[in-house]
């Protein structure tokens, strides 16, 4: 009697997954996309081209990478403080494609760049690479698209480009290092 019972529910179980299944009671709205958020979250998030990640590979192994997709090199580590959203930094910096053509340099500008940081008034890469920089730090940027002059690029800048930027933060506020040196 207890076999029947068993087999008698299991039946009922097997039935219910068939009815369910071919009337489509709990099909997904859109099933061409992964359920799980961190695997949609993946797929969605933009990529180097294949060639650039390459060239980035090669020529950068040791490139730290922040959620962003942004990726740096430190090659000086800064000894003063690090600046917080709202001050003006004052940075040199040299800016390059992949194919190490320049583009701009803060030198050929007159001298070092200043903005304030975390207010979107220079790339996302640029307000995200500085606020987690020291005084004195150089680094080596490496800028993917999303977080530099977008799918439609900019004056020189082609479209999707990624771009390189040697930097280096000479101070915060009024007080550089570049006006410490006159």
């Amino acid at each position: 009697m207890r076999s029947f019972f068993i087999l008698a529910l299991l039946a009922v179980v097997l039935v219910t997954i068939a009815i369910s299944v071919r009337s489509g009671i709990f099909a997904r709205k859109d099933p061409g996309k992964p359920i799980n958020s961190a695997m949609r979250a993946a797929l969605d998030a933009p990529q180097f081209s294949t060639e650039d990640a390459m060239i980035i590979a090669q020529r950068y192994p040791n490139a730290r990478k922040t959620e962003s997709g942004l990726l740096y090199v430190v090659h000086a580590p800064g000894e003063g403080p690090m600046p917080f959203k709202g001050q003006v930094v004052s940075v040199r910096y040299v800016g390059t494609f992949l194919n190490r053509q320049k583009f701009d340099a803060s030198d050929d500008r007159g001298g070092p760049f200043n903005f304030q940081v975390g207010f979107g008034r220079v790339i996302a890469a640029w307000d995200e690479a500085f606020a987690g920089m020291r005084t004195g730090e150089k680094r080596t940027l490496i800028v993917p698209y999303w977080l530099g002059y977008g799918e439609k690029g900019r004056g020189k800048i082609p479209p999707r480009a990624t771009l390189i930027f040697e930097v280096e933060l000479l101070g915060i506020d009024s007080v550089s290092r570049a006006e410490k040196e006159k």
